[in-house]
């Protein structure tokens, strides 16, 4: 599968978005503000996506998962 190791790391970080209120809050008030800019930064790619939700999964931890 071309995206396997992608999209677990998308799917992993949808999990941690949804067990981590204040980092969804975080997600969702960013966007608010700068979806669309943020769509054409980080949309063009499934593995920028996926970094991009990452590091709004993982912001209050001490370290990223990669």
């Amino acid at each position: 599968m071309k995206y396997q190791n992608t999209a677990k790391r998308f799917a992993e970080a949808v999990v941690a978005l949804a067990n981590n209120e204040d980092a969804l809050d975080n997600l969702e008030y960013y966007l608010s503000m700068h979806f669309d800019v943020w769509m054409q930064k980080f949309a063009s790619t499934p593995e920028s996506i996926t970094a991009e939700l990452n590091s709004f999964a993982h912001i209050n931890d001490s370290e990223e998962v990669e």
